[in-house]
């Protein structure tokens, strides 16, 4: 295997997975969103031309989660530590896995496409690391060719996460790539970026169906206070 993608996800359960979502539409419905998201980035990426695996918490946590996503690709377990020891524990032990480039992706971007991992691995062909930025200086993708520890002690949720990162790499000599700019859905606010996208895509159907069922597709939603990032912070699905 030489092209991997990972999707990091946290059970579906209630006081674990969208808290900050749930504390504002209710934790049970957020929940039932994020179960859609796991179930259109499934059937979106489950055939693409790349290797598909799930990057999971907690340890029992994909007997909840198999049944969203069927059995698509390999199945790795975080271990313990911050969010940034994790993903450092991913890339570190790529190598053992066969692979020689890896991408992470969090699970709270169900918009994210096929076109935008593949380009995320068409950059690491000639770059060490590849991000896709957050409108708040957060990160949605993160891919290394090879291992390079640009990650240690990176403070998270302070805004200047993924510039802190580029500088960090290109002061030791690597090359870095950024894709483009997008959300993810972590507050009520960030919901007004999806009605248009579930209204026009096929794949996203099972969020446009969670979002119906709860009353949040033609809900009027609050000015964003500026999309939040997904993998650069404290609390992520």
């Amino acid at each position: 295997m030489s092209d991997a993608l990972y999707v990091i996800a946290k059970a579906p359960r209630v006081g674990l997975a969208k808290t900050r979502l749930g504390r504002t539409i209710g934790h049970e419905r957020a929940v039932t969103l994020y179960r859609a998201f796991l179930q259109d980035l499934a059937a979106r990426f489950s055939g693409a031309p790349f290797a598909l695996g799930w990057y999971v918490t907690p340890p029992d946590a994909w007997a909840e989660i198999s049944p969203l996503v069927g059995e698509s690709g390999r199945v790795l377990f975080q271990g313990e530590g911050d969010l940034t020891e994790r993903q450092r524990e991913l890339f570190r032990e790529a190598a053992g896995r066969g692979e020689k480039r890896t991408v992470l992706i969090a699970s709270d971007s169900p918009h994210l496409t096929v076109e935008v991992v593949e380009d995320a691995f068409r950059r690491l062909e000639r770059q060490d690391l590849v991000f896709g930025p957050t409108y708040d200086g957060g990160y949605y993708l993160i891919g290394m060719r090879g291992y390079h520890d640009v990650l240690q002690e990176t403070p998270m949720s302070v805004g200047t996460e993924l510039d802190g990162i580029v500088a960090r790499a290109r002061l030791s000599g690597l090359s870095v790539a950024l894709l483009e700019t997008t959300f993810d859905v972590d507050v009520v606010e960030d919901i007004r970026h999806l009605r248009p996208l579930v209204l026009e895509r096929p794949d996203l159907a099972a969020t446009r169906d969670a979002l119906e069922s709860l009353g949040l597709l033609e809900e009027e939603s609050q000015p964003a206070n500026g999309e939040r990032g997904i993998l650069a912070r404290r609390e992520q699905v």
